[in-house]
């Protein structure tokens, strides 16, 4: 029967309408009042324990779970009952109209049980607001809870949550996907402080750290349901580009080092040994570095990487940073203003960095052709080293066309030997990293010296001069076998 258009047809419009309100809200507060509850208790079988750092009673219910191992499984947070009368409730509210106010108050009660349920893992969804001034030593601490947090969140809570949500709102699968996504807020909340990570490392030191996160926002792309995957990418995205920043500050580290800061005695450069030892660190994360170095963080796709064979961006990102550093070390090696010192410094330097390239993935990346470069500028600075301070030496014994006198050579032996003398107590002070290497210099340097010291000697007593007050070819060379000895401190 059609009402008709009259004030008492209206009246029963408007007491119709109110009778519909309040059915529907007293069917949305037994709906929420059925699905707010936690599922957490004692009795449901978790292994859980309270947290007792408080006792003023205002957080005596807050839970905290132990450590998870099994991550393949769904938690049914309702019990069956209370999800058939849930869905019910859910099913007259849409009938009458009330789809959306059935959405949100689901989405409302299960957002505070998701929020309470990452606060039992040790972290919060609003991590961000919370650290802003921590230092990063604090918040090394915050990511290294966040890491298991956000696997735990994402292989159980989240697909649970979805379980749960496709049971209560079975038929209704465009307000179920709307539910899901309002009521995990607390998830991309707690997702979004890799973002504020991401702007705030942006020293070499916070790489790991970061990398670290980057791999676990790939675990969670591969668990987590493709609705979600949009909000991780982007989370990502920012890592990686942080990534890639870190590698220009390391670049910009090592430019900006103050040329006057050499070792007195030669010996490896404390920027060398962090540089090396950086990258050395850097290769155990290469698959995810060869990764972030592909991607063009276009949010739509992720690059396989073959380890046996590294992409060359990466590769040329190493020896890149490589190349700066000893364009450092170079410049550092003439602060010394002595040429045979700045050899040892450069040689000591490139011997430490063939060393740690030759005993780690660096040799992947580098390849054995920059080893080979490195070794060719190593041996002329071995060259130039002998040049200048054995090649001086012998010219002191050189003789002229015109025989020399008697004279002549005994001064040129008193010379001689004052002078190798001299060497040996300055350069004794210096350092050889490499024993091998002493062991090669020093038999290169009694290869150059003591032939033509011999010869000098011989002519000396062809004279048949008394050569007792000189130093024998075998002293000449046990100074320089003791001098390259001592170079090599234990």
């Amino acid at each position: 029967m059609l009402l008709r258009n009259s004030t008492e047809d209206h009246g029963l419009l408007e007491n119709f309408d109110i009778l519909l309100e309040r059915c529907s809200s007293r069917l949305e507060y037994e709906f929420k009042h059925l699905i707010a509850t936690s599922g957490f208790d004692d009795s449901d079988g978790y292994t859980i324990k309270k947290n007792s750092s408080h006792n003023d009673g205002s957080d005596k219910h807050t839970q905290v779970a132990l450590p998870i191992t099994n991550f393949d499984i769904i938690v049914d947070t309702l019990s069956e009952g209370i999800i058939i009368e849930a869905n019910r409730i859910a099913r007259r509210m849409f009938a009458a109209g009330f789809g959306k106010k059935c959405t949100e108050a689901y989405a409302s009660a299960r957002r505070n049980f998701i929020d309470e349920s990452i606060a039992r893992l040790g972290v919060h969804a609003h991590m961000t607001e919370m650290f802003k001034s921590a230092s990063w030593e604090e918040l090394e601490t915050h990511i290294m809870r966040w890491i298991p947090a956000t696997r735990v969140v994402s292989c159980i809570l989240i697909p649970s949550e979805s379980y749960l949500c496709n049971c209560i709102f079975e038929g209704f699968v465009s307000y179920n996907n709307l539910a899901v996504a309002t009521a995990c807020k607390p998830f991309f909340q707690l997702l979004s402080f890799a973002k504020f990570i991401a702007a705030t490392g942006k020293s070499p030191e916070c790489l790991f750290r970061i990398v670290d996160m980057y791999d676990a926002l790939t675990d969670v792309l591969r668990v987590l349901d493709e609705a979600f995957h949009h909000e991780v990418f982007i989370f990502r995205e920012c890592l990686g580009i942080s990534i890639k920043g870190i590698f220009m500050a390391l670049e910009n580290l090592i430019r900006r080092d103050p040329s006057g800061s050499s070792p007195s005695d030669g010996g490896v450069h404390p920027l060398t040994r962090y540089v090396m030892n950086y990258l050395m660190a850097a290769c155990v994360s290469r698959r995810t570095l060869e990764e972030v170095m592909l991607l063009e963080f276009d949010c739509s796709k992720t690059c396989l990487v073959d380890p046996d064979r590294p992409t060359s961006s990466l590769a040329v990102r190493f020896a890149w940073i490589v190349d700066v550093l000893m364009g450092n070390l170079e410049s550092k090696s003439k602060v010394y203003g002595h040429a045979p010192l700045s050899c040892i410094f450069l040689i000591n330097n490139g011997i430490y960095m063939i060393k740690k390239v030759n005993g780690c993935e660096l040799n992947v990346l580098l390849g054995e052709d920059w080893v080979r470069v490195i070794s060719v500028k190593v041996h002329q600075w071995v060259l130039e080293y002998s040049q200048a301070t054995w090649g001086r030496a012998i010219r002191i014994l050189e003789m002229h066309e015109r025989p020399s006198s008697l004279n002549t050579m005994i001064n040129k032996l008193n010379h001689f030997n004052n002078f190798v003398e001299a060497i040996c107590q300055v350069q004794s002070q210096w350092v050889l990293v490499e024993k091998q290497q002493a062991v090669d210099l020093s038999t290169m340097v009694q290869e150059l010296v003591i032939p033509v010291y011999r010869n000098t000697v011989g002519m000396l007593q062809a004279t048949r001069a008394g050569t007792d007050s000189y130093l024998q070819p075998e002293d000449v060379k046990l100074q320089i076998e003791q001098l390259f000895r001592a170079m090599v401190k234990s």
